[in-house]
């Protein structure tokens, strides 16, 4: 079944998530997710090309997890998530009950997109290292499967150590986990430890999506999910991907205030009434 939703950042200064989120479903959008950036290093180099409006926006993000909770506390039938959640500068055991926290409070209505992050400095100062923030991820990910399955786990890699521990809740189904990016690490990582694929619309085309399904067929991963965000309110653009065979659209809303966001919602709801 073709879906359609929306992601976006929630900013302070910003409509709240609560009041988004629920425009977002009354409007018949499936999925809503948020990013993920906890700050942004004052002392990035100037020669990095962010541009102007994006840089603004990054120290507003407000936290994921809370976000999170707002818009599923909101809604009743709307899978909310992260578009991606950068784990390498998570804790995994936190992010393990704050992710089992939600799902078990929304019946099951969150998924997880996660990424490796792209600022260096963020990254850093979190206590990852960059050139190991892939691994990390790859453990991180296996260990929070084995905790939110087993009654007791423990976890023992080159960069999560932990255990044996007991944690609850635990969801009473798996969380769907999404991996971002287009790389050929974030292509294995795929193949290897998620239930889909989350590429970005900017840089990925419609071709890029068909031969990127074809490779995932060949590895024995044809089951694979794949939802693009950051999509533009076009609709030949959307029905593109669609022909290329994603499963769901994912539409992008700049944070505006809530006048501003109800009249941003209406072209993209109108496209995705049009192409189901």
């Amino acid at each position: 079944m073709t879906g359609f939703g929306v992601s976006t950042s929630s900013a302070d200064g910003y409509v709240s998530p609560d009041v988004l989120a629920r425009a977002v479903e009354e409007r018949g959008f499936d999925w809503l997710l948020f990013d993920d950036h906890s700050y942004f290093p004052a002392d990035t180099p100037a020669q990095e090309e962010i541009p102007a409006a994006f840089r603004a926006r990054l120290p507003l993000v407000r936290d994921l997890p809370v976000v999170l909770a707002y818009a599923l506390s909101a809604t009743r039938t709307l899978v909310v998530g992260s578009g991606v959640a950068l784990l390498p500068q998570r804790d995994v055991l936190h992010t393990g009950k704050a992710v089992a926290t939600l799902a078990t409070l929304s019946a099951d209505r969150l998924v997880l997109g996660v990424g490796v992050g792209w600022n260096m400095g963020e990254v850093r100062n979190h206590g990852a290292e960059p050139a190991t923030r892939g691994a990390k991820l790859d453990e991180q990910l296996t260990a929070l499967r084995a905790i939110w399955t087993h009654e007791v786990t423990e976890f023992h890699g080159d960069h999560v150590d932990f255990g044996p521990i007991e944690s609850r809740p635990r969801p009473g189904s798996p969380v769907p986990i999404y991996v971002g990016g287009a790389s050929k690490a974030a292509l294995s990582r795929t193949v290897r430890l998620a239930d889909g694929w989350l590429p970005l619309a900017p840089g990925t085309t419609a071709d890029d999506v068909r031969s990127v399904r074809a490779w995932f067929a060949q590895q024995g991963r044809a089951d694979l999910g794949t939802t693009v965000t950051e999509v533009p309110s076009e609709e030949r653009l959307a029905a593109n991907y669609l022909e290329a065979g994603v499963d769901r659209v994912l539409f992008h809303l700049d944070p505006l205030n809530e006048g501003d966001t109800l009249a941003a919602l209406d072209a993209p709801a109108q496209i995705a009434e049009r192409l189901k």
